[in-house]
């Protein structure tokens, strides 16, 4: 039973990533997964269930990007540019990501309230695990607006990656943007 369910996802998955939410259906997934319609609404109500299941385990792989703290970092400078580029890689490794992530976006400024309050929830769940494990020290009253600028910096490159910037292009930009910020905290 497991297996028909991780099939449906996984199927799913790719699906959403390359058709996006609308232009997948019920009847392309359960193609892809090898399972009837009944099997797939034996597992799920609807295609916004499994979506929304697809988005919450993209979120799970996050949080295991975000376990790894760093804790040899010599500064807060390295700590942030390697949390930095191992989000990047993560996604250089896996575009479907990112495609997941554009959809989720798209969907919810398209104005339906699930898509947004789903946007919101996954921003947020994003947010306190980046911010969880951070073993650096920055003036009290400047850390949240550098890591807010740093979070809407790593987005921005992540939308950049693998259209109109390589993968090289993109960690030399995020490196020479921790530089600056962490320049101007010295300040």
């Amino acid at each position: 039973m497991k297996d028909t369910r991780d099939c449906i996802i996984s199927a799913a998955r790719h699906l959403f990533a390359q058709q996006g939410f609308h232009g997948t259906s019920v009847d392309s997934i359960a193609k892809k997964a090898g399972v009837s319609k009944g099997a797939l609404y034996w597992h799920f109500s609807d295609k916004f269930e499994l979506y929304s299941t697809v988005l919450v385990l993209e979120i799970d792989r996050m949080k295991d990007i975000f376990k790894s703290t760093f804790e040899d970092a010599t500064d807060a400078k390295e700590f942030i540019q390697r949390r930095g580029m191992l989000i990047l890689m993560a996604f250089e490794r896996d575009p479907e990501t990112m495609l997941i992530w554009m959809d989720l976006l798209i969907q919810a400024k398209r104005g339906k309230e699930e898509f947004k309050n789903m946007a919101k929830d996954l921003a947020s769940c994003i947010k306190k695990s980046m911010d969880e494990g951070v073993c650096i020290d920055l003036a009290d009253e400047r850390q949240e607006s550098v890591f807010l600028l740093l979070r809407l910096v790593v987005f921005g490159l992540l939308l950049c990656q693998g259209s109109v910037l390589d993968t090289d292009e993109v960690i030399d930009s995020w490196k020479q943007i921790v530089d600056l910020v962490m320049r101007g905290d010295e300040q």
